[in-house]
């Protein structure tokens, strides 16, 4: 599953993915090599959409989140809006598992 974290500037986003990917490395059923991301400002989102499975949202951007799920719809990714708790805590456990959720709904949406 390969998740992109959308952002308005970089830096906080950066640290949740390290958080994600620290969660992931501990993980015993998790393989990092099938959990890759990529954390980007929102100016750079069509340009990279396509090349992931799930798009993480910044709270900081929930102005925009109106766009950038009429984005990822268009490419058939599902997107979260991360909360200002989790994301101020920098809870990498918690968004994996919102990512994971959302990855799998939709892929289970596309098998129907």
């Amino acid at each position: 599953m390969k998740t992109l974290l959308v952002c308005a500037g970089g830096f906080s986003t950066t640290m949740m993915m390290e958080s994600m990917k620290k969660v992931v490395k501990e993980s015993k059923s998790l393989d990092e090599k099938d959990y890759p991301m990529e954390a980007i400002g929102v100016d750079k989102l069509e340009r990279y959409i396509d090349d992931y499975d799930v798009i993480l949202v910044g709270p900081q951007l929930s102005h925009k989140y109106d766009f950038i799920k009429g984005e990822a719809d268009k490419s058939n990714k599902p997107t979260v809006l991360l909360t200002s708790d989790i994301y101020g805590s920098m809870d990498g456990a918690t968004v994996m598992k919102q990512a994971l959720v959302a990855y799998r709904k939709n892929q289970a949406l596309k098998i129907k």
